[in-house]
């Protein structure tokens, strides 16, 4: 029997999608908090950005290993979402950078248990072409998400560095969601034949199509997290317009999502070319802005081209896995993406010891990254020998 999905248990597990791209709040007040701490070095600010990616990645990958096995789906988001609200929220009462951290971390756990969940209930609960079109969906709620916490991080910040915390505390709507409406998805009969059948690896191809969207993640995260400072330093604006010009990366992503379905029939195997050809344009667009409205416009390339290749990835792995495999799947694809988001901040200061330069080179740097992986997949096929999207139960 295929199991019949309610418009509002949809609705839930796009609600808690909406705060994927929770640990983005506090990225336009990035500045704000370096002034309010300016006697600690540049490499221990950036831990209130990057240390939450670094805590995600343990928690994302026991999420991914248990959910939906021993422990349910909704017991996992309700745990989650909690320590996201709590973790998020307790830096506002806060005043020292350590304890901060110690707050950023638990917020990160939080956030590592939800990640993995949206989309391996959308490969759980969904069939067929629902499957790509909810994919999709849930990138566009993750977007909206996103523009909506980094707007309201950038306006709260403007009133004192600590207000840019308070966003967080939206998540208490999606947690009352979860607790009554998340659907689960149906278990696998168990026979002695899979009792006693061994464990299967996960593919190799798995392990390359997370590699490959972590070292975007570094190359793109330079331009998040100095985003504010890149304003400020140019002239363009105040921490305020940071919030705004990174509303536009969550726009973009919108766009993308919405339309993520379409594209992926239309472009194919290029579809990996086209998210990667887009990123290179938006992030020179950004190393060369000399204006607001360049900026702004390089910004919304660089999201439509991020939620292009997130959902691309998903569906590789979709197509890579076996359906028992895809929540741990999905938890290594999240766990690489949180790794080098961590990784960013030596990175950043690698490049800076070469160049001197911490801002924009680092982003330069990254745009000449994603150009070697657009050629690549213009030659490389990423479909080819992927086993078949699991079949439809019926």
């Amino acid at each position: 029997m295929n199991q019949t999905v309610k418009p509002i248990s949809t609705f839930t597990i796009l609600a808690m999608a909406f705060f994927g791209m929770g640990v983005g709040t506090i990225t336009p007040a990035l500045n704000a908090i370096f002034v309010q701490f300016s006697d600690l070095p540049i490499t221990t600010l950036l831990l209130v950005s990057t240390l939450p990616s670094l805590t995600v990645i343990p928690a994302t990958l026991i999420a991914g290993s248990v959910a939906g096995s021993k422990v349910k789906y909704r017991t996992l988001a309700i745990i989650g979402m909690t320590l996201f609200v709590l973790g998020g929220v307790a830096p506002y009462f806060a005043t020292d950078f350590t304890v901060i951290l110690l707050e950023r971390a638990i917020f990160g756990i939080g956030l590592g248990i939800m990640s993995p969940l949206a989309n391996s209930l959308v490969m759980g609960v969904y069939e067929g072409d629902k499957v790509a079109s909810m994919t999709g969906m849930v990138t566009l709620a993750m977007n909206i998400g996103g523009m909506v916490l980094q707007f309201m991080g950038g306006y709260f910040a403007g009133i004192g560095w600590n207000y840019s915390f308070l966003p967080h505390a939206l998540g208490i709507i999606s947690l009352l969601m979860v607790i009554f409406f998340l659907p689960e998805p149906p278990k696998a009969p168990v026979t002695a034949e899979t009792q006693a059948a061994p464990k299967e690896k996960l593919p190799v191809k798995l392990f390359i199509i997370v590699l490959v969207y972590g070292l975007y993640t570094l190359s793109i995260y330079p331009m998040l997290v100095n985003m504010s400072t890149l304003i400020v330093d140019r002239g363009l604006g105040t921490t305020a317009t940071a919030g705004i010009v990174l509303a536009l990366l969550t726009i973009g992503g919108m766009v993308a999502g919405s339309v993520f379905g379409k594209v992926f029939k239309m472009s194919g195997r290029f579809i990996m070319a086209l998210g990667y050809a887009l990123a290179t344009i938006g992030l020179v667009m950004v190393v060369f802005a000399s204006n607001i409205a360049l900026l702004t416009v390089g910004v919304f390339i660089e999201g439509f081209a991020m939620s292009t290749l997130i959902p691309a990835s998903m569906m590789l792995i979709s197509m890579t896995v076996k359906p028992s495999q895809m929540a741990l799947g999905v938890s290594f694809f999240m766990a690489g993406m949180n790794l080098f988001g961590f990784l960013s901040t030596y990175w950043i200061g690698a490049i800076a010891a070469v160049t001197g330069d911490a801002v924009t080179a680092p982003i330069a740097v990254g745009a000449c990254v994603t150009a070697a992986f657009f050629v690549v997949y213009l030659i490389v096929n990423p479909l080819k020998s992927s086993a078949p999207v699991a079949p439809e139960r019926g």
